[in-house]
C-alpha cells in the first residue's frame, strides 16, 4: 500500500536540496543523481525553457513496517520510468517517520524532445495513484481503499458517537493507545492488553486482531484504523528502541564531557591555588627572602673560594693605592714644573703606567663582582 501527494516547484535546486538532506537511499533516472541540480538545469537551458514551473514532486509514502527503504527506493523508481519518460528525475528515500516515503523529483522539461510535463488536477492523481498501486501489487504490498484513515470508524459507531456514547470498539482504541505509549516492547504491549484489561491478542501473518472481554468475536487492527494494524504498532516500538539507544549514547557523551570538564577545572583550581600560595608567600617574606637571598649568595661565593669581604677590602686598598699614587704624582710634578725642570718626564710615564694598572685591576674586580651578582661599590 502506498499513498500518493503531487506538486511543482520553481525552483527544482531547492527541492533537491530539502530531499537529498535527509534521504538513506537515492537513486537517478536518466541522471546521476550526484549531478541532478545542473543536469536538469542544462536540458531547461537548451530548450529555453528555464522560467514557471522546473520541477514535479511526488511523495510516495508506504505502510509502516511493511516495506525497507531499498525495496520503497526500487518502487519509487519504477513510478518514475513509467510515469515520466524522457524526463530526468531523482528518487530520495526518507525513513524520518513512522512510514517509509518517496520524494520523487522530476524535470519538468523532456531532455530528448524538450516537451514540458502536465501533471495536475485529480485526473493526474488518479494516475499515479493507479501506477502506485500496480507497482505495489507485483510485489505482493497491500492495496486499500482508505490507507490516510488513522482511525475508522463504521456507520453503527458513528450513530453511537452521535448519540454521546463509547463503543466497545472505542474502548479496545483507548487500551490499545495507552499501552503503546507506556509498553517497554511490542511483546510488553501484548501481555498488558491481556493482563490488565482481558484483551485477547490474535495474531496471522501480517494482521493483528483484538477481542474485547464482554464481546465474543475479534475485531481486526485494520477495522479499528491504520494505528492499530501490527505493522503500525511494530515499527512504532522499533523507532522507540532506536531512539531510547540514542537518546543513551547521547546521554553518554554529556557525561563524559562533564566528567572531562570537571577534571580540568579541578586542575585549574590546583594550579591556582599552587600559584596563589607562592605568591603569598613571596610578599608576606620578603624581608626573609631577602636574607635568604644574601645567605645564598655568601655560600655561593664560599663554594667558590671566594670571600666576599675580602674581595671588597681589597677593592677599597686598590682604590687607596690608585688615589695615594695619582697625589704624589701631581705634588712632584707641580714642584717640578715650578723649578723649570723636564727631567721630570720618566717619572710621570710611570706614575701614570701604574696609576693606568691600578685602574685596571679595580675594574676587573668590579665587572667579575657584577657578574656574580654582587655590588662592591658599597
Amino acid at each position: 500500500m502506498a499513498t500518493i501527494k503531487l506538486g511543482t516547484t520553481g525552483s527544482a535546486n531547492r527541492l533537491i536540496s530539502y530531499a537529498e538532506k535527509k534521504a538513506v537511499e537515492r537513486e537517478g533516472v536518466n541522471c546521476n543523481h550526484e549531478y541532478a541540480k545542473s543536469q536538469f538545469a542544462t536540458t531547461r537551458e537548451l530548450h529555453g525553457k528555464t522560467g514557471g514551473i522546473q520541477a514535479h514532486h511526488i511523495i510516495q509514502s508506504f505502510k509502516p513496517g511493511e516495506i525497507t527503504p531499498d525495496q520503497a527506493n526500487k518502487v519509487g523508481v519504477d513510478l518514475a520510468k513509467n510515469l515520466a519518460k524522457g524526463h530526468e528525475c531523482v528518487v530520495y528515500t526518507h525513513a524520518d517517520k513512522d512510514h517509509i516515503h518517496n520524494h520523487i523529483v522530476i524535470n519538468s522539461v523532456n531532455h530528448e524532445n524538450g516537451k514540458k510535463l502536465h501533471l495536475h488536477g485529480q485526473q493526474a492523481i488518479d494516475k499515479v495513484r493507479g501506477l502506485s498501486d500496480e507497482l505495489c501489487k507485483e510485489r505482493g504490498l497491500s492495496v486499500v481503499k482508505e490507507p490516510t484513515s488513522k482511525v475508522r470508524y463504521t456507520l453503527a459507531e458513528q450513530g453511537i458517537l452521535k448519540r454521546g456514547e463509547t463503543s466497545w470498539k472505542d474502548e479496545l482504541r483507548q487500551a490499545i493507545d495507552y499501552e503503546k505509549a507506556h509498553s517497554k516492547s511490542y511483546e510488553d504491549f501484548k501481555n498488558n492488553l491481556t493482563e490488565k484489561y482481558g484483551i485477547e491478542v490474535k495474531e496471522r501473518g501480517k494482521h493483528i486482531s483484538y477481542k474485547h472481554p464482554d464481546y465474543k468475536k475479534f475485531v481486526r487492527g485494520k477495522t479499528l484504523g491504520l494505528d492499530y494494524e501490527r505493522g503500525t504498532i511494530e515499527h512504532g516500538f522499533s523507532r522507540q528502541i532506536e531512539s531510547s539507544k540514542e537518546h543513551g549514547a547521547e546521554l553518554e557523551r554529556a557525561r563524559e564531557l562533564a566528567d572531562g570538564n570537571q577534571r580540568t577545572q579541578q586542575a585549574h583550581a590546583e594550579l591556582h591555588k599552587g600559584s596563589y600560595e607562592r605568591g603569598y608567600r613571596e610578599k608576606g617574606d620578603g624581608r626573609k627572602r631577602t636574607g635568604k637571598h644574601e645567605k645564598d649568595q655568601s655560600r655561593d661565593t664560599r663554594e667558590n673560594g671566594i670571600d666576599i669581604a675580602k674581595a671588597r677590602e681589597h677593592a677599597e686598598n686598590l682604590r687607596r693605592q690608585s688615589s695615594s699614587s695619582y697625589g704624589n704624582w701631581k705634588n712632584r710634578n707641580d714642584k717640578e714644573q715650578s723649578r723649570g725642570i723636564n727631567s721630570n718626564e720618566p717619572n710621570r710615564e710611570n706614575a701614570q703606567g701604574k696609576l693606568q694598572r691600578d685602574g685596571k685591576e679595580v675594574t676587573k674586580q668590579l665587572e667579575r663582582s657584577k657578574t656574580r651578582g654582587w655590588d662592591l661599590s658599597r
